[in-house]
């Protein structure tokens, strides 16, 4: 597994509900304060800097760690977080790491952040004034951090940093995954709609490269009839980390018409005859699920040099 050392700067809360934030999303992270980041990295492939403006003194304290710490820094992936009012200023503090590190980051983002007159201290109260009128900017309350904004900044993020150093090569991948499929029967089926979410725990049959889930009905049909992304997993019991296996699979729910020639042959392949359905005093349904991305966590993987958390896309 990646992971992630999240390291913010901040002094009214923001930067740090920021890389929280990340941090949940990201997961396998590491999340510090500047003032009690680790001086050893080895245990971390990725590091995320977050700090907010605060106009001369931005990002002072991180910039000192990085200044000191950058030959171990600078063979990670390293992603920024700036948190502020404004942009205006971030190409610069980008510019500061870069010569720091003499490399560019692998991925930036900028966050609006908010400002709150009552809540700052006497001196960044006049230094942030001074600062806003150099630049002609308001100095009055403003901002809108917005959580839904940080989310889809930490799926950016993901892209890049829970990329895997040593990607196993498709085929083998594949093969691994199928494996692991049909040794297993039982899943977990999330499906939702809005505000509704149902997990249900039920017996699924890997067939022609799809998921084929039989059922008597139930509310999941609430989420699949009105969403037909869901998500399935299938897991192993937890015994040790060493031992770790996984599959999250995201897909398209389809119910497959009652009777139609694939509901038929689905239930012929499990063994079970048109007459035997035709005798049961309820109808069975078939959900279908066409996998668009497996995600798979197994941590034999690394016996042979892989990264034990695998991504592949269909």
């Amino acid at each position: 597994m990646l992971n992630t050392l999240i390291i913010y700067e901040g002094r009214y809360g923001t930067s740090k509900k920021t890389a929280e934030i990340v941090a949940y999303i990201l997961g396998n992270t590491k999340l510090c304060s500047v003032e009690k980041a680790p001086k050893n990295l080895e245990y971390y492939q990725n590091i995320i800097f977050v700090f907010g403006f605060y106009a001369y003194d931005t990002a002072k304290m991180i910039k000192s760690y990085v200044d000191v710490l950058k030959e171990q820094i600078s063979i990670k992936k390293i992603g920024i977080i700036g948190v502020g009012i404004s942009n205006f200023d971030f190409p610069k503090q980008l510019m500061d790491f870069a010569t720091l590190l003499k490399r560019t980051e692998d991925i930036s983002e900028f966050v609006e952040g908010e400002l709150r007159l009552n809540k700052l201290s006497q001196e960044d109260y006049n230094s942030i004034k001074m600062f806003s009128e150099k630049l002609g900017m308001p100095f009055k309350d403003c901002g809108n951090f917005k959580t839904e904004n940080v989310i889809a900044v930490a799926e950016k993020f993901i892209k890049i940093m829970k990329t895997p150093n040593l990607k196993m090569p498709n085929n083998l991948l594949a093969k691994e995954m199928e494996k692991f499929i049909i040794n297993h029967n039982t899943c977990a089926l999330a499906t939702g709609i809005g505000t509704f979410v149902r997990c249900t725990p039920i017996e699924y049959q890997y067939y022609k490269g799809n998921f084929y889930i039989i059922t008597e009905g139930g509310m999941k049909f609430k989420g699949i009839l009105q969403n037909k992304t869901v998500s399935m997993s299938i897991a192993d019991n937890y015994k040790s980390m060493k031992d770790l296996k996984g599959l999250q699979i995201s897909g398209l729910a389809i119910i497959v018409p009652s009777f139609s020639e694939e509901y038929f042959e689905v239930f012929k392949s499990k063994g079970i005859e048109l007459s035997a359905l035709e005798k049961l005093p309820i109808e069975l349904y078939l959900i279908k699920v066409i996998p668009q991305k497996f995600e798979f966590l197994n941590a034999d993987f690394k016996k042979n040099n892989f990264t034990s958390k695998q991504v592949l896309t269909c």
